[in-house]
């Protein structure tokens, strides 16, 4: 606006300057001298009046419409597409490029359940191609991190055995295991990357264990009883989870919950350890036992017994 406002007294000016009420004045060398002043910012103003109106960058605006008109297009054609593959892949399930393909479509129309299941069957088809399992790894994530781990990390894992020197797969199961802030993933990672003997600059993945030890004493331990093993359990009065150290060591953690209080998820984490400063044993086994009693007797039955867990790299445990 200040700019139209410059350029319309610029004008005034000129007009009155050379002409007084339709008469024409002769300039003096002093009025010469202002007038070329004038003419210079008259000059200065247009340019910059037209630079920041935008109206150079029309062209480059009418460009990006024209990308966001093609984009909308494109994602018209694969909806209409989407049907016809599906009609494909229903004649021909082992077509593998028709799943990558239907895969893709449904992450452009924004429907991730559909294109992680899509990826699943052309997976199942050839197992190793490194580029559609980390497209797949990609899509789980960005559907829920969490609750797809097990998906993930098996996936990760299928990329490793198929080039397990590439440091850059393991950099991104560490990128992964430190979004979902999971310390025991990342040491389990660490610990990989430092036994790979094809893996040759180990030391700052030496260090970064190093420190991730030092700072964590905690640790956080999933368990996930099975519907049978739920139901079997709601019936004790008192169950009582306990991490013992090793096969026949001392209780590490104990937890004891009511049955009104029982569910299938059981969480064991550091606010469960029988000793507060212990450091965490590599190896514990899981018990479960049940009781009338609401405390540890040598009367409590023994309900479950698992196998050797490796605390420091397994924070999940599925009970059948």
């Amino acid at each position: 606006m200040i700019y139209l406002i410059l350029l319309f007294i610029s004008f005034l000016y000129f007009l009155l300057l050379y002409k007084n009420i339709g008469e024409k004045i002769t300039l003096s060398k002093k009025t010469i001298g202002m007038n070329l002043i004038f003419i210079g910012l008259f000059i200065i103003s247009t340019i910059l009046f037209f630079k920041d109106s935008g109206v150079l960058n029309k062209q480059e605006y009418d460009e990006i419409l024209t990308k966001h008109l093609k984009i909308r297009n494109n994602i018209l054609t694969i909806k209409k597409n989407i049907p016809v593959l599906k009609t494909k892949l229903s004649k021909d399930p082992d077509y593998y490029q028709g799943w990558v393909m239907l895969a893709k479509s449904y992450i452009i129309t924004d429907k991730l359940l559909l294109s992680a299941d899509a990826y699943e069957k052309a997976i199942l088809i050839k197992p190793n191609d490194n580029l559609i399992l980390e497209e797949y790894i990609s899509v789980l994530r960005r559907i829920d991190p969490k609750s797809n781990r097990i998906k993930i990390i098996k996936t990760f894992d299928k990329l490793i055995l198929l080039n397990s020197s590439d440091i850059t797969i393991y950099n991104m199961k560490l990128n992964y295991s430190i979004e979902i802030n999971d310390a025991s993933l990342t040491k389990e990672i660490l610990n990989n990357v430092i036994d790979n003997k094809l893996i040759k600059d180990k030391d700052p993945y030496i260090q970064a264990l190093k420190q991730l030890n030092a700072s964590s004493n905690k640790f956080s331990f999933e368990i996930m009883l099975s519907d049978k093993m739920f139901v079997y359990l709601k019936s004790m009065p008192h169950t009582f989870f306990i991490l013992r150290d090793k096969m026949s060591g001392p209780p590490f953690a104990v937890k004891k919950i009511i049955s009104s209080d029982l569910s299938r998820k059981i969480i064991i984490s550091s606010e469960n350890k029988m000793i507060k400063g212990m450091n965490l044993p590599g190896n514990v086994t899981l018990v479960i036992k049940g009781s009338k009693d609401d405390f540890v007797n040598d009367n409590m039955d023994e309900l479950y017994r698992s196998e050797v867990l490796n605390l420091l790299s397994s924070t999940y445990y599925e009970v059948n």
